[in-house]
């Protein structure tokens, strides 16, 4: 069945919107444990109310039918915000702009051919999707990223994974100092794949990897 086209996911879905785990929701809302997991159909009249009252955002409208928003709409029709409770939005780079530079990209005509998703996690900037399989088992081809910017010249801790934003595209390796201070060596976590290294003066950005979310 598509996504969202049951209770049992559209109240998935407005748990993640919350950025809280199904235990603390159901903690929230006085259900038993596991309750959300064990959904069949539908929720019980009493069952709507406890979570409506704790959460009067949701439509439960459209948690008991999928129509309209997720969010009730306030008077002027904009949906009401909880900013406490929302999770950061942040944009998935596409692989069409892979070879381009993450530098600018905020400012940038790449902006409006993104998508967005949100962060399970504060702090993240920018969401990119893995392609290949020199970084496996760690980083799955297709898997996306969660990354954050980082000031190269105050701290790097060497032996963790970052993105680099390099003048020949985006590579995702492990980085090691080397004897020349300018000279980065970069390591793939598949063995296959021989290190080599990137001039300091050839990356744009190097930003460090806050999460990786894969589909298993």
């Amino acid at each position: 069945m598509p996504e969202n086209q049951t209770v049992k996911s559209r109240l998935i879905a407005f748990i993640a919107y919350l950025g809280i785990g199904q235990g603390k929701f159901e903690k929230n809302c006085g259900l038993a444990n596991a309750y959300v997991a064990n959904i069949r159909e539908s929720v019980t009249p009493k069952k709507l109310q406890q979570i409506s009252q704790r959460y009067p955002e949701l439509n439960t409208g459209w948690l008991l039918t999928g129509e309209g928003e997720m969010l009730k709409s306030g008077q002027d029709g904009v949906q009401k915000e909880v900013p406490a409770r929302k999770p950061q939005e942040v944009y998935l780079l596409p692989v069409s702009a892979q070879a381009g530079s993450l530098n600018d990209f905020i400012a940038s005509v790449y902006a409006g051919q993104c998508d967005s998703i949100l962060s399970p996690i504060a702090g993240a900037e920018l969401a990119l999707t893995v392609a290949g399989d020199s970084m496996t088992p760690e980083y799955p081809n297709g898997s996306i990223i969660l990354i954050k910017r980082i000031n190269e010249r105050a701290f790097i801790n060497w032996g963790n994974v970052y993105v680099l934003d390099t003048c020949n595209g985006i590579i995702v390796k492990k980085v090691y100092p080397t004897e020349e201070v300018a000279i980065l060596q970069c390591v793939s976590i598949n063995s296959a794949y021989p290190p080599f290294t990137v001039n300091m003066a050839d990356i744009y950005g190097i930003y460090r990897v806050l999460l990786c979310m894969s589909v298993k």
